[in-house]
Parts: structure tokens; C-alpha cells; sequence
């Protein structure tokens, strides 16, 4: 089951940390009608309005600052924060438009998302965990599944070891037998030959050796 599992994961192959990206990206490419006209019109306001927008009307109120604090070097501070103003308009404005030159609307790739969204979802399911954890779930599982490989093969080897034991035990029982068997038969011959002495010519000395 747990090999099965890993191969599972193995052929989806989400890295961690992958979830939170895809997810992230999706949902920018969901919106991403809005995201542009909502920078389009952020814009407007901000820099490109031909009648009226906010840098001009800064502009305009930098330059009266300025006059004013001529006459009056009190209002030297409202002249620093109108111009410290104006240049985080302009500053926001290049963003905008920095982010909107950068913005791929790309269906294909939106489909793509939405498919592995939906296939980590339906994993994360299958295996009773949140989709933002799957792939530490994956990494779990594939450690598991190397101890269990590991124990696999140490019980293997002591199988074989086990084996390769109880063929030298036989053997050495079988040549111990064998032994055994040609030192009866000698003393077979020594102890029939000493009855035979003892005038009994038909007695007759034999050791029977089992080998089980």
C-alpha cells in the first residue's frame, strides 16, 4: 500500500512549498481582468487623466507652497511633505505601470493551474491530509517506505544467512556421520576379531550408525 502510495505522489510530483505558489498564482490569474483595470484606473487617477489627476493637482499645490513660503518660512514643512508627496505619486505610478508591462494574461497556462489545483486537492483528500501538506506527506511516505525496504532486505539477507548456516551444519553433521561410520566399521573388525580369539568363531561385533 505505501509503495503504491509513493508511486502515486511520485508521478504528481509536488515540491513543497509548490501548493501556496500554484494557489497564489491561480487566484492572480483569476482576477486578472480586474488587477488590470483596476491598475488602468489607479493610474488614471494617479498620472493620467488629460483633464485632471493627482500629480497635476500636486504640482499645482507644490508650487503654492513654495510661493507661499517665501513670505512665511513656517510653511516651509508643507512645502517638503507636498513635494515628498508628489514623488510617491510618481514612484506608485511607475509600479503600476511596471506591474501592468509584467502582467501575462495566459489562459493555457490558467488551465494548467486550475488542473493541478484540482489534483493536489483530490490527493490531498485521498490521503486524509490538508493540499498545503501534501508534498511533506509525500516526503513521509517515501522515508517509510525506504525503512520498510531496508528491513526487507536485512530479514532477506538473514534468511539467506539462516540458510547458508543450516547447509554447513548438515554438512558437517553428514561428514561427521560419515566418520563416524568408517571408525564403527574398524572397530567392527577389532572387537569381532577378539571374539573369534575367545574360541567363539561365529560371534560377530557390529556398531549401526544413523545419519537423520
Amino acid at each position: 500500500l505505501v509503495q503504491y502510495q509513493v508511486e502515486e505522489l511520485d508521478e504528481f510530483d509536488l515540491k513543497v512549498g509548490e501548493f501556496e505558489e500554484i494557489e497564489q498564482e491561480h487566484k492572480r490569474l483569476a482576477n486578472g481582468t480586474e488587477l488590470v483595470d483596476s491598475c488602468q484606473a489607479s493610474l488614471f487617477l494617479l498620472t493620467d487623466g488629460e483633464e485632471s489627476n493627482i500629480e497635476s493637482l500636486l504640482n499645482k499645490a507644490v508650487s503654492l507652497a513654495e510661493n507661499l513660503q517665501s513670505y512665511d518660512p513656517a510653511l516651509t514643512n508643507v512645502s517638503t511633505m507636498l513635494n515628498e508627496a508628489l514623488i510617491q505619486v510618481q514612484e506608485s505610478a511607475g509600479e503600476l505601470q511596471h506591474y501592468l508591462s509584467k502582467l501575462e494574461l495566459d489562459p493555457a497556462h490558467f488551465a494548467y493551474l486550475e488542473e493541478r489545483l484540482s489534483k493536489a486537492m483530490q490527493l490531498a483528500r485521498k490521503h486524509h491530509v490538508s493540499p498545503d501538506k501534501l508534498a511533506e506527506h509525500h516526503l513521509a511516505l517515501r522515508a517509510e517506505l525506504t525503512t520498510l525496504d531496508d528491513d526487507e532486505n536485512k530479514l532477506e539477507e538473514i534468511q539467506l544467512q539462516v540458510e547458508a548456516s543450516k547447509a554447513a551444519y548438515l554438512a558437517n553433521a553428514q561428514k561427521l556421520s560419515q566418520s563416524r561410520a568408517r571408525y564403527a566399521k574398524e572397530l567392527d573388525k577389532l572387537v569381532t576379531q577378539s571374539i573369534h580369539e575367545l574360541n567363539m568363531p561365529k560371534g560377530k561385533f557390529t556398531i549401526e550408525v544413523n545419519f537423520n
